[in-house]
Formats: C-alpha cells, sequence, structure tokens
C-alpha cells in the first residue's frame, strides 16, 4: 500500500518551496507578498493540526458553563450566547472561573494564528 502525503504534507512541502525554492529568486519587491504566502500556508497547517482539539476545547469550555445543554443545541449558538450572557453580567459571580475558560480557548485559536504572540506574552 502507497503512502501518500495528507493535507499537512502537501502544505508543509509547499511553504518550504515558497520560502527556499522560489523567494530567493523574486525581486526583492515581491518578498513581502512571498512571505505572507509562507505564513497563510503556516496558519492553514497548523489549523489542520490542531482543529479537533480546537472544537474539543471550545466545547468544554461552553459545557462547564451551561451544562449538557450546549452539547444538545451546538456550539455556534452557544457561543453567541456566552457573549451575550457576558455583556448582561449572568457570569460576574463567576469571573474568575469563567475567565482561565475563555484564556484558555483564546490560547488554543492563538496556537494557530500567531503562536510568536504566545510565547511574547509568555503564555506558551
Amino acid at each position: 500500500m502507497r503512502n501518500l502525503p495528507d493535507a499537512a504534507d502537501l502544505l508543509k512541502t509547499a511553504r518550504d518551496g515558497l520560502l527556499n525554492g522560489l523567494l530567493p529568486h523574486l525581486p526583492k519587491e515581491h518578498h513581502y507578498t512571498a512571505l505572507m504566502a509562507a505564513n497563510a500556508l503556516a496558519i492553514a497547517l497548523r489549523e489542520i493540526q490542531s482543529d479537533a482539539g480546537h472544537a474539543q476545547a471550545e466545547a468544554t469550555l461552553l459545557h462547564e458553563l451551561y451544562g449538557s445543554a450546549a452539547a444538545s443545541e451546538g456550539v455556534d449558538a452557544f457561543a453567541t450566547r456566552l457573549a451575550s450572557d457576558l455583556r448582561t453580567g449572568r457570569f460576574d459571580a463567576r469571573l474568575p472561573e469563567v475567565g482561565s475558560l475563555l484564556l484558555a480557548e483564546v490560547s488554543a485559536r492563538l496556537r494557530v494564528s500567531n503562536p510568536k504572540y504566545l510565547k511574547q506574552a509568555g503564555l506558551a
């Protein structure tokens, strides 16, 4: 049986080719665009690698706050509800707990979109 590269392997190969094969031969005025494309490929790669974990982290956060109802009604609906509940003060008595849960959620998102920020902020 042949092992074919998966999406993560293909993104990594494309990014490496762009940075190591093409970028050195591009005129300087095109370096920024090539680096932006390489960064987009890196974000897509991290997103693929963390997709299941991120979805689970978000579901866990909502379950902690709303119980089993969050799973039955869907994550998107409860994410919207959470934003509204935070604005109205529903969780003011549980702010330290909610803050910890939200920090974990934001950290999971930053691990995909901007892991360098987590390191600079001392959160990694």
